[in-house]
């Protein structure tokens, strides 16, 4: 069978069965599963994920299907048919970063960073952010163009702290893993 894959984005309040309803829904249409990205914010669950699905398949009857597949649910879905080609490529050797964000909340402190990280060419590839009592927390997962945006990003960063009143820290993706995968602690202990 001939396939093609699609883009579903969900929401809808949070309860338990969400994901099993979209997956079923997908299963029951000829489809797979291939990436999924999920989390819960102020209890609304939100979902996107990658399937292949038999080609030429309406995107109006994969929303209709799943959206369909338990009413109760009271799932929004949005469908789009997949488009492989990257509108950023970075260079050949270009590293991820996660960069951390903390300090007292106010706004338009998302917008600043985000048009900083953008106007030194970095795309955000995964962002958490929380905001709690007053303080915020942000958590990007980064990816600089090349060599020339990444020593951009960390001179600049200083100054950047210091207009917003926040601390920045730019953290290479290895040092991250080798401070919290299981995996790579295991090996330091047992090499």
């Amino acid at each position: 069978m001939k396939t093609e894959a699609f883009v579903l984005a969900v929401t809808a309040r949070d309860r338990p069965g969400i994901i099993a309803a979209i997956t079923e829904a997908v299963f029951a249409l000829g489809g797979n599963v291939t990436e999924l990205s999920q989390t819960v914010m102020g209890g609304y669950f939100t979902l996107i994920l990658r399937a292949d699905l038999p080609a030429g398949l309406d995107p109006a009857r994969i929303k209709q299907a799943v959206e369909q597949a338990r009413p109760e649910l009271g799932l929004a879905v949005h469908v789009r048919r997949y488009r492989p080609e990257p509108l950023f490529q970075p260079a050949e050797g270009a590293q991820v970063h996660f960069l951390t964000v903390q300090g007292p909340d106010r706004p338009g402190l998302i917008a600043a960073v985000t048009r900083f990280l953008a106007g030194h060419d970095v795309n955000i590839e995964d962002l958490y952010t929380r905001s709690e009592a007053g303080n915020i927390t942000m958590i990007f997962q980064v990816h600089p163009r090349n060599a020339a945006a990444l020593e951009g990003l960390r001179t600049g960063l200083p100054a950047l702290a210091e207009r917003l009143g926040v601390d920045l820290h730019l953290l290479h993706r290895d040092i991250l893993r080798t401070t919290s995968e299981v995996g790579a602690i295991r090996r330091l202990v047992q090499p």
